[in-house]
């Protein structure tokens, strides 16, 4: 990671996480192979786990670059940096896909022609709605079909994936046909191909499509420094290098930070984008920093922040969605895998004020008011109070994803992913009843014995003065305070 190449005075180039994701097999891997240029420590299944069962088993990060957009000529930047974020396709790593989606401005969406939408698929599509509004589906091995059949093909697929994602809100994403390598990986290997890239189709059009749709995301430049861990290594004589994403704020060589799982603070000794050396980061940035004297050993994912910024939470007040495809049991007080950032741990869940939210959807918790506790995760907008196992370090409107990811196998056809929303504010002990005031409505029901004479109330309305009733009251009931409480029974 540290060179001796100096760090440029030129503005770096305007950089955009766009995550990889589809079903396991679709050829998301080769796709990043033809797109990258330059590749980080961990991209392309490096990992010896992955090259061992030939899937993808963790992040993998490598980038390329082109020219700016006209429409994004007032950027301080010379060029256009994107940051391939390679997401596993395999069911059983839903961990690891979602904590990718939560650094990624914008998505591509893998799809083989020939499979169609699969179930991780679908998940992916789930997991995009959540992290972003920009989608760009990859409609890829187009090669396996034969050139004067292809256009009906791709045709026929481009409709079905339209009626697929008719109610979602990527029903006009852009398709494009494409070929990450023409024969697949295999053919190409026995062919021994030695040039650098191997024959590809339409990326060309894939590229200039995500180069036109380039968006910069809202990004916060001036809060505390907070940057969210991927990998981790040592290198010899130099320190550690933590490589990820800066998700808050600004960093530059020689500036003191905080691991705070931790405990510790560390100064920067140097800092890369992608091999070019850097003096400073800022919110939106893949890089990699140089950290002296800490074991590698220690950190797997984590954060590195600000000293003090990002305090230990083991409650929090988050507004939160139900994911409209999750069908498994929803109950306040069931526990759920909560993801937050990189991180995912068990947490206890109390979902309540769906009904007040309805009514008036403000995101500012009132705590002077009272709510409607609730049984169950409701569709609508609503307060959830979740309880960690452990302490969980991430910012305070953190994006927050609930799901069940203790049934892999025997949900691989299912949605897992239960509901999203963003973190409000920080909760301390026992938060229901102290901070937070809910109620239940009860409802008993009786039998009326016995109708009193007719009235007429002031209204002229026809009533009757007394009701005459049995099973509502148990007999040692105080009735005087349940007196002229119903008013007149109409008829």
């Amino acid at each position: 990671m540290p060179s001796k190449q100096a760090p440029s005075d030129e503005p770096p180039p305007l950089n955009l996480n766009i995550g990889v994701m589809g079903h396991v097999d679709s050829g998301k891997t080769s796709l990043v192979k033809a797109l990258s240029t330059t590749l980080s420590t961990a991209s392309l299944d490096r990992a010896p786990q992955s090259q061992a069962r030939g899937i993808t088993l963790d992040l993998g990060f490598s980038s390329f670059k082109c020219a700016l957009p006209d429409h994004l000529e007032g950027e301080d930047a010379a060029e256009l940096q994107i940051t391939l974020v390679d997401c596993p396709g395999h069911a059983s790593l839903i961990r690891t896909i979602i904590g990718g989606a939560q650094i990624i401005d914008a998505m591509v969406l893998v799809v083989d022609i020939i499979k169609g939408v699969q179930p991780q698929t679908a998940e992916c599509l789930v997991i995009g709605e959540i992290c972003t509004n920009d989608l760009v589906i990859a409609l890829n091995k187009v090669d396996q079909i034969p050139i004067d059949e292809r256009p009906q093909a791709i045709d026929r697929a481009t409709k079905k994936l339209r009626k697929q994602l008719a109610s979602s809100k990527f029903r006009d994403a852009p398709v494009v046909a494409c070929a990450a390598c023409v024969g697949g990986e295999k053919v190409a290997s026995v062919r021994n191909i030695t040039t650098e890239k191997a024959e590809t189709v339409g990326l060309e059009d894939l590229v200039e499509t995500l180069r036109k749709r380039a968006t910069v995301p809202r990004r916060d430049t001036d809060g505390p420094f907070f940057f969210a861990i991927d990998h981790c290594f040592p290198i010899r004589g130099q320190g550690t290098v933590v490589t990820g994403t800066c998700l808050r704020g600004q960093c530059k060589v020689g500036d003191g930070v905080e691991l705070p799982a931790l405990g510790v603070e560390k100064k920067v000794k140097s800092m890369q984008m992608f091999r070019r050396p850097a003096k400073a980061i800022r919110c939106g940035d893949r890089a990699g920093l140089c950290l002296a004297q800490l074991d590698a050993s220690c950190i797997e994912r984590g954060v590195v922040a600000a000293p003090g910024s990002v305090p230990g939470l083991t409650a929090v007040l988050a507004l939160v969605r139900k994911v409209r495809f999750f069908r498994g049991r929803t109950d306040t007080e069931r526990t759920f895998h909560v993801t937050l950032g990189h991180t995912t741990t068990v947490a206890t869940a109390h979902f309540f004020g769906a009904s007040e939210l309805n009514d008036t959807p403000v995101a500012k918790f009132d705590a002077e008011r009272e709510y409607i506790y609730q049984e169950r995760l409701e569709e609508p907008l609503q307060w959830c109070l979740l309880k960690f196992e452990a302490k969980v370090r991430c910012q305070l409107d953190a994006l927050v994803i609930g799901s069940h990811l203790e049934s892999d196998a025997a949900m691989a056809d299912a949605c897992r992913v239960a509901f999203h929303g963003r973190l409000v504010e920080r909760c301390e002990g026992d938060a229901v009843g102290a901070t937070i005031r809910l109620y239940k409505l009860k409802r008993k029901v009786g039998v009326v014995a016995k109708l009193g004479d007719p009235c007429v109330d002031a209204k002229g309305a026809l009533g009757v003065r007394d009701v005459v009733g049995k099973d509502l009251f148990a007999k040692e009931t105080n009735m005087a305070q349940f007196v002229g409480c119903g008013g007149g029974v109409p008829f």
